[in-house]
């Protein structure tokens, strides 16, 4: 069997399913990814601008410092207040010191009643061409003992970290960098990207890097992507390929799967896995939760000197869970 380096032990186990003891059972997936739909027109503006950027007839979701947030259309601006209609509240009327965030919301958004739940960054586990903006951030648990944070220095770049904590493991522990970088080629709707997985464990390193584009909105989005390893003070010749996609289905739920596709020749010896994590997210204006399965499958084969093949296939799925706080980028 293929020998995997060390760092890729985690990887493999949360994505790939890879190792037959943890997937007897075979089974199969539904992709739950779709094409983004179209983009309505941007919304229009009735009236000038304030001077601190708020457009009045523009929809926002407005998040205050006492934690209550909500969804309206910004009718009037008077000194320190700001005025917005709501669908369920009527006219709200708020003073500028008592707003945390003030986000612009799409077209689709606002006619659809969806609040700002992010910007698209990231799928389950996977990063999309679509950046943090900057001063927002996120810290992610996925399974209590996978940590990350992510933080947007900029709109366009990003910096990040990756640590497991199991207890009692010692040097199987592992912590690594995320950093990326993305931007906008056709307005809001296609990004492309690039960024690195740098894994430090045991003293030893090893990188993944990647470049990745997605088109589509922060609700509606497919990412297509493609990276290379780097271990032993060369890179490995062998690409993971990643298809994902995302589309928010209501206020609150998103549809959501993310698939790789590895293939490994090594000296007669071939394998092929193909792996994923699909499922559902409920989001909150600041807090969100993902469920869904993580599902896998390899094919393994092995060409003896007699000219005979040894081969052997497996795959299953397991539960996935991760919960993720979005902080920063107040206003």
């Amino acid at each position: 069997m293929l020998q995997l380096l060390p760092p890729l032990r985690y990887g493999v186990a949360l994505i790939l399913l890879s190792v037959p003891a943890w997937a007897q059972q075979p089974g199969t997936a539904p992709v739950l990814g779709a094409p983004p739909q179209p983009e309505p027109a941007a919304q229009t503006a009735t009236r000038p601008s304030s001077g601190t950027g708020e457009v009045i007839g523009l929809s926002y979701t407005v998040e205050l410092v006492s934690g209550t947030s909500f969804t309206g259309k910004l009718t009037a601006i008077g000194g320190d207040d700001l005025t917005f209609e709501t669908k369920d509240l009527g006219l709200i009327t708020v003073k500028r010191p008592n707003i945390k965030q003030l986000t612009l919301l799409t077209a689709e958004q606002a006619s659809r009643g969806f609040d700002y739940i992010g910007n698209g960054n990231r799928l389950s586990f996977a990063p999309t061409a679509r950046n943090l903006r900057r001063g927002e951030g996120t810290v992610q648990s996925i399974y209590v003992f996978l940590l990350g944070v992510n933080y947007g220095i900029t709109d366009n770049i990003s910096m990040g970290a990756l640590f497991t904590w199991l207890p009692g493991e010692g040097s199987d522990n592992f912590f690594a960098l995320t950093p990326k970088v993305s931007f906008p080629v056709s307005g809001d709707k296609l990004h492309i990207g690039a960024g690195a997985l740098i894994v430090f464990q045991d003293g030893t390193a090893f990188t993944l890097t990647y470049g990745n584009t997605t088109y589509g909105s922060a609700d509606n989005n497919v990412t297509a992507g493609v990276g290379y390893a780097f271990a032993g003070g060369e890179y490995i010749s062998t690409p993971v390929f990643l298809l994902g996609g995302a589309t928010r289905v209501s206020r609150r739920i998103s549809l959501l799967n993310e698939t790789y596709i590895l293939n490994i020749t090594d000296d007669g010896d071939r394998a092929t896995l193909v792996g994923g994590i699909a499922g559902l997210r409920i989001s909150g204006q600041r807090m969100s939760g993902s469920l869904g399965l993580m599902y896998g499958f390899y094919n393994y084969s092995n060409k003896r000197f007699n000219g005979s093949t040894d081969s052997d296939s497996d795959g299953g799925a397991l539960p996935f869970a991760e919960v993720t706080y979005r902080f920063g980028r107040t206003k």
